[in-house]
């Protein structure tokens, strides 16, 4: 019986961490979680497989969870690469298909000119613009992030030769990670066989009522697992009617795979776990609390919880303005209105809890309300981060723990 509850406990800390963690190596941080997936190797790709529709690469050296995601709502993209640094991105991944076992930038930078004149719709890679050049070592980087470059000397000394590449006058040495390399792009459609490129996400489920099953299962798990918020009205009428009638599934294959617990209510559901997300809120920095008075402030203003309500740029811009000073008050370098303004939308947006407007205002969401009418906090307080509906009392709610 112990050994047994170790087991499912064991089961646990690698499905959670793989969910965090998609790509493990064998060595270094990963190595023990790395370990606890190769002996539970089977069980952890049937469900993922089942209930995610991710599949679960489990090899000597390198372990890879493929999430593939469900479509996202409009966000801030502020955090994420330049549209420039991704094309690069993918470009580095295709020189390193036939790359030897040791590279320089300057041997890539070649290959990704050749390869950029050849395809048609890609601009051409010009190595002698600094924009270019220093692009190129962003998107290097993100690759030496995942592990499908390795450094040869420290880190220090590498980057001080990749800034000097920057310069025009600098290189680098890096061991490559075939395999690596090969696991990084997580897309059912290769991207030379997709018309689009939101086709390369898609994929194909039996037509049978299994094959249907599976579709809507992974849909509604996807979002669960992966996005701050599943809110109702954005799931079709058949992912919706399939998670009211399997939510017990939901519930328990959540508490009992990811130790986790899903709370519904009326216009939405949202796992509730502090550690398992990459979104914690709030967190002490300057953005987060900043995010946190705004939505505090937000919140209270008339009807802003309703749902879908619009929230000019002038109401945004007084909130901004209120919202300044208490941060400068608290220690907190002094940030001009528009700064907070940018970077607490920023936050909310990716929380779900507002949705940006092309008029510069936004419209708040659902779970919003759970900051309604609630003291401004004196410091960054630890609420349960995915508590995020309504609070309790508002409005008749429906919640299911664990």
């Amino acid at each position: 019986m112990i050994l047994e509850e170790t087991a499912r406990e064991e089961l646990r800390q690698a499905a959670r961490y793989l969910v965090l963690n998609p790509l493990l190596h064998n060595n270094g941080r990963h190595a023990k979680m790395a370990a606890l997936v190769h002996s539970h190797a089977k069980t952890l790709k049937a469900w993922f497989d089942d209930y995610l529709g991710w599949p679960l690469v489990v090899e000597r050296d390198v372990i890879r969870l493929v999430k593939v995601p469900e479509p996202r709502a409009v966000t801030h993209q502020d955090d994420a690469p330049a549209a420039r640094c991704c094309a690069l991105f993918c470009l580095l991944l295709a020189t390193l298909e036939d790359a030897g076992a040791q590279t320089v930038i300057t041997e890539l930078a070649d290959k990704v000119a050749t390869i950029a004149a050849a395809t048609d719709g890609i601009p051409a890679y010009e190595p002698a613009e600094y924009s270019e050049r220093k692009a190129l070592i962003q998107a290097l980087r993100l690759l030496t992030a995942r592990g499908a470059l390795v450094p040869v000397q420290d880190s220090a000394s590498t980057h001080e030769d990749e800034n000097r590449y920057v310069e025009a006058e600098g290189d680098a040495l890096y061991d490559v990670d075939h395999r690596t390399a090969a696991l990084l792009l997580a897309c059912p459609t290769p991207p030379t066989r997709a018309e689009k490129y939101q086709h390369i996400t898609h994929q194909s489920y039996p037509d049978t009522v299994e094959g249907a099953n599976r579709r809507r299962r992974h849909a509604v798990m996807r979002r669960l697992v992966d996005h701050p918020v599943m809110y109702f009205d954005e799931l079709t009428e058949d992912q919706l009617d399939y998670f009211r009638n399997q939510r017990a599934l939901f519930v328990r294959q959540l508490r009992e795979k990811l130790d986790t617990r899903l709370e519904v209510r009326a216009e939405g559901a949202a796992v509730i776990d502090e550690e398992l997300t990459d979104l914690t809120f709030p967190k002490d920095t300057k953005d987060q609390f900043a995010a946190l008075l705004f939505a505090h402030a937000l919140a209270d203003e008339p009807n802003a919880t309703e749902p879908g309500k619009a929230v000019s740029g002038e109401v945004l811009t007084r909130i901004s303005e209120c919202v300044a000073p208490h941060l400068a008050a608290r220690g907190i370098k002094a940030s001009s209105p528009k700064d907070v303004r940018q970077a607490a939308l920023t936050v909310l947006t990716k929380l779900r809890l507002v949705e940006p407007l092309d008029d510069g205002g936004v419209r708040t969401l659902p779970a919003l309300g759970r900051y309604r009418n609630v003291r401004e906090p004196s410091a960054p307080q630890e609420e349960p981060a995915a508590v995020l509906f309504a609070l309790p009392g508002d409005e008749e709610t429906d919640v299911t723990q664990s």
